[in-house]
């Protein structure tokens, strides 16, 4: 009889000790947020009645034969979102016999160009960038650019030269927004300006954090996550060559 009075009591304070430790665990689970889960990029659409176009980015030239095209890290149509009057553009190339390209951004329709610069091409393959230099006028807010890059196969000959083109676009924050990125940390970023439809400052931030948490895993799925997003899947695993570095000033 003792002995089953004492089994009776353990069981009590077994399922009382449960009972009260259940919600403590429970509560111990973190609530995932929205820039935990997804960095799939939005982009905003039906702000522009008429969007501009670009057309096929690529021109053949003797000098790539053989090479893979050199491709662009934007999204499908071609036109990107910044908030940053002086963006970051970033490119994905194999390894090239020239190591000269031009890099040229003008007022969408205008022929004369707003800025016009040589840059050098890496000697590796992988992910490259250019910054629109502090001390060149700023893109203007609500204005459409095109850039172009092309890579000078033939001084004399233009058209024998191969060239990739974009659009980007200055816009202004929202207060909400500018509210929230105030008090977002460099993580939260990325997941935040991609759900905004922020096309630059989304592969800036997770650029950032690439250079910075190079081994973090959930770094390097957030950024396969972007790039699926905007149909880039054959640049994944590509290394970055020069983006860690302060440039452009």
């Amino acid at each position: 009889m003792k002995w089953l009075q004492a089994s009776l009591y353990l069981l009590v304070v077994s399922l009382t000790t449960y009972t009260n430790t259940a919600p403590v665990l429970a509560q111990s689970q973190p609530t995932l947020k929205t820039w935990q889960i997804s960095q799939t990029f939005k982009p905003q659409r039906g702000k522009d009645p008429n969007p501009p176009t670009v057309g096929a980015a690529t021109r053949s030239a003797s000098c790539l034969q053989g090479k893979k095209e050199i491709i662009p890290l934007i999204p499908a149509d071609k036109l990107g979102l910044t908030l940053n009057g002086h963006p970051t553009f970033y490119w994905s190339v194999s390894t090239l016999p020239v190591k000269t390209a031009q890099f040229t951004i003008k007022t969408n329709g205008d022929e004369q160009p707003f800025y016009e610069t040589d840059i050098k091409l890496p000697e590796q393959p992988g992910i490259f960038s250019f910054t629109l230099p502090k001390n060149t006028p700023e893109l203007a807010v609500g204005k459409t650019y095109r850039w172009d890059l092309t890579i000078i196969c033939d001084a004399e000959d233009s058209s024998n030269n191969p060239y990739v083109a974009g659009l980007v676009q200055r816009t202004q924050v929202d207060p909400s927004l500018s509210d929230t990125l105030a008090k977002a940390t460099l993580r939260q970023l990325p997941a935040i300006y991609a759900e905004s439809g922020i096309w630059y400052e989304a592969l800036t931030t997770s650029v950032e954090l690439r250079c910075t948490q190079p081994n973090d895993l959930v770094v390097k799925l957030n950024w396969r996550q972007l790039l699926t997003s905007v149909g880039l899947n054959n640049i994944l695993s590509e290394p970055l060559l020069d983006s860690c570095q302060t440039k452009n000033e």
